[in-house]
């Protein structure tokens, strides 16, 4: 349980995490690239902040995790063709170190579960891959192996949810939902931008990675009340 003066501090900062996102949407909207590179700083500090006042286990692969997502945010603002690979390395290390958190904070062990809760995931992405027409390259293949991660990341926290639907399970398979919507709409916005515009995608996109990291630190926060807590 919380201190009372620990619980103020905290809802402060969720209220500061989600202006910032509503921040940072209004900048999309407008253009305004100042306040969006300040967003994509701000959120993920706050995000750890809260984490480090509400946490009692201090589990360091989150702030590992969050770390990646800021040097992520920045080298994916700039927009520059050098930064890129760099900036997807760290999304993919990223996409491991989250793998890694959920199969050590939840009881589900079996590949073939897994498997079969990944497939709609994987089939998706697999339809998606196959009627582009850009099927070589480093950069396609980057994302797509991005896609791969977080297929089984969903295929986990379906498995998980359909085998007990408790509070922490719940809030993992909203989690990576929205990180597989996050996933859909980066690839979408990649290949197929001649459809709509790149403003709406933007916009999406900052909805689902807010909410999506938010989700994530109340699944842990949950996992961490767990008596056979893993790490």
């Amino acid at each position: 349980m919380l201190a009372k003066n620990t619980f103020n501090v905290v809802s402060i900062l969720i209220v500061s995490y989600f202006i910032i996102v509503l921040m940072e949407l209004i900048a999309q909207f407008a253009t305004y690239r100042p306040v969006i590179f300040l967003a994509k700083i701000s959120a993920p500090i706050l995000l750890v902040y809260l984490y480090h006042k509400s946490s009692v286990k201090q589990n360091p692969f989150f702030y590992v995790l969050i770390s990646m997502l800021l040097f992520a945010n920045i080298l994916f603002f700039f927009r520059n063709p050098n930064y890129f690979f760099l900036a997807s390395a760290i999304s993919i290390i990223q996409k491991m170190i989250m793998l890694l958190l959920v199969i050590s904070m939840t009881t589900e062990r079996r590949f073939a579960r897994i498997l079969l809760s990944a497939m709609p995931f994987l089939l998706m992405f697999y339809f998606l891959n196959s009627i582009t027409n850009e099927n070589d390259g480093i950069e396609f293949n980057t994302i797509f192996f991005e896609s791969v991660l977080v297929s089984f990341l969903g295929g986990i926290s379906l498995a998980a949810y359909l085998k007990n639907d408790n509070r922490q399970h719940s809030w993992l398979l909203i989690s990576t939902l929205l990180f597989t919507g996050l996933q859909f709409v980066v690839f979408i916005e990649k290949y197929y931008s001649f459809v709509v515009s790149l403003s709406v995608f933007s916009l999406i996109a900052v909805m689902l990675s807010g909410f999506g990291f938010f989700t994530f630190y109340k699944f842990l926060k949950s996992a961490e009340k767990r008596e056979n807590y893993y790490l």
